[in-house]
């Protein structure tokens, strides 16, 4: 072995930085930096580049340096510009040394793989056991958990038929209170147009019991009116009359004085005349005063007996009137009786339908429960399932490494 020289400055390194670095000769770090090997050399001996102490190669002549310490002075220009083989690399000394490491590690290694195989034939008898109770205890929940299911799947259908019960009853009678509430709404409506017909006939009656009223009391007034006219015709012809017959009484009375002037005996004869025409006078006067007040009388009482006979009218549209404001008034009570009725049903109708809603909703939570139950259970059946089939494969696999 050549003397090293002691003015050399060199720092060795006999690891590598990491798993990405590698060790390169001499020769290839200055193809792959394109650097002078002279100065590859240098940075060596002055010890700014660590090398590996131990020479490798045929010749134990080839010096090597990391490839992350060259990376640190210089550029990698050319990583794959190494001519370097693994023959040229190899470190024949070293050999023998690692062969007997080798078989260090490999009895050391045996050992250790002994002592586990005999772990491991405990913990496989161990596991066989546990693996037996676990079988049985999983046969046992498997038949638990299907005797659940089976009971499971059983109340599932039952409260499918009963919610395909409900579901069918909820139907029939909202079908029949749609139903009822239809008839009843054309019930209501029917008597609202009969109602609305009947007032208008009423209306249409009133007001031709008013128009015959008013020409029964134009006719009346036009017929008093001319009875008046012809009573005072009458009576302004008897005064005519009697001023007549007054008048020819004074004439007569003078012509007497006359006659009762020129002689006692016409004066008596003229006398009795006079009485008795006087008598007579007195006697028309009185049958015309009488006729008169006859008239008068007559004209009065059938004045009244019209009256009378408006009054009546009057009463008679009066009460027709109260009945027809009473009819009116029982009608818009029956209607509103009816309307209130109607709307009480339709609330007690709408009131069940929304509680028949709510058992369909309570139903619906009750099934999605259920449905939810019954997935987390077979869930839990194929996880199980899983897990004993790993551990039976496990079990399978770890006899036959045993074996």
């Amino acid at each position: 072995m050549p003397l090293e020289d002691p003015t050399k400055q060199e720092v060795h390194v006999t690891e590598l930085a990491g798993p990405g670095d590698r060790w390169v000769s001499v020769t290839d770090a200055s193809r792959i930096a394109r650097r002078q090997e002279h100065t590859i050399r240098t940075w060596i001996a002055q010890g700014v580049l660590p090398v590996n102490p131990v020479r490798v190669g045929i010749n134990k002549k080839t010096r090597q340096v990391r490839l992350s310490d060259l990376a640190t002075l210089t550029p990698i220009l050319d990583p794959d510009a190494g001519i370097a083989t693994d023959w040229g690399m190899l470190d024949l000394p070293s050999i023998p040394k690692q062969q007997q490491q080798l078989l260090e590690q490999m009895t050391t290694l045996q050992q250790e793989v002994a002592g586990q195989l005999a772990n491991l034939d405990g913990q496989l008898r161990n596991l066989a056991g546990s693996q037996e109770q676990f079988a049985e205890e999983t046969r046992q929940t498997w038949q638990v958990h299907q005797q659940q299911y089976q009971q499971l799947a059983h109340r599932d259908e039952e409260q499918q038929q009963r919610i395909q019960q409900v579901r069918e009853t909820l139907a029939e009678d909202l079908r029949d209170v749609d139903q009822a509430i239809r008839q009843e709404l054309g019930n209501v409506l029917q008597l609202h147009a009969l109602l609305e017909e009947r007032v208008k006939a009423q209306d249409q009656a009133w007001k031709l019991a008013q128009q015959a009223l008013r020409d029964l009391i134009a006719q009346s007034e036009n017929t008093l009116r001319q009875e008046m006219a012809g009573l005072v015709a009458q009576i302004e012809q008897a005064r005519q009359e009697s001023a007549e017959a007054v008048e020819n009484l004074r004439k007569y009375v003078a012509g007497l004085e006359e006659r009762i002037v020129s002689g006692m005996e016409e004066r008596r004869q003229a006398h009795e005349d006079l009485a008795a025409t006087v008598t007579r006078l007195q006697a028309h006067t009185d049958q015309l005063f009488s006729q008169v007040g006859n008239r008068l009388e007559q004209l009065e009482a059938t004045t009244g007996q019209q009256q009378d006979e408006i009054q009546k009218q009057v009463g008679r549209m009066g009460l027709l009137e109260t009945e027809l404001s009473t009819r009116i008034g029982q009608l818009a009570t029956q209607v509103a009786g009816e309307e209130s009725t109607w709307q009480e049903r339709a609330q007690a109708s709408e009131q069940e339908a929304r509680q028949l809603r709510r058992d369909l909703d309570a139903q619906g939570r009750l099934q999605q429960a259920l449905q939810k139950q019954l997935d987390e259970e077979r869930k839990a059946r194929e996880e199980l399932a899983r897990q004993v089939d790993k551990l039976l494969k496990s079990g399978q696999q770890k006899g036959k490494e045993h074996e």
